[in-house]
């Protein structure tokens, strides 16, 4: 079985060792459930659009009179 030795401070170990010990798992099964997870394919938290999706309120609108209306030329592409 392939190894990997990792350096770390000392917060960001005891925090991984908290969070083992949460789970019931060694550190080293915790660490790779940590690694599969980064690597799944997704950037996003799982569940986390379903939590944020409909947040905002109707109507919603944005105050752009600070925005630099020079740039608005660069910017057709956008439309």
């Amino acid at each position: 079985m392939p190894q990997l030795s990792l350096y770390m401070n000392d917060a960001v170990m005891d925090s991984l060792r908290r969070c083992a010990a949460a789970e019931g798992v060694s550190l080293s099964s915790y660490a790779a459930s940590v690694i599969r997870r980064a690597t799944d394919g997704s950037s996003w938290p799982a569940g986390y659009w379903e939590s944020v999706y409909g947040c905002l309120p109707d109507g919603f609108s944005v105050d752009d009179s600070d925005l630099d209306p020079s740039l608005d030329d660069s910017c057709d592409w956008f439309e």
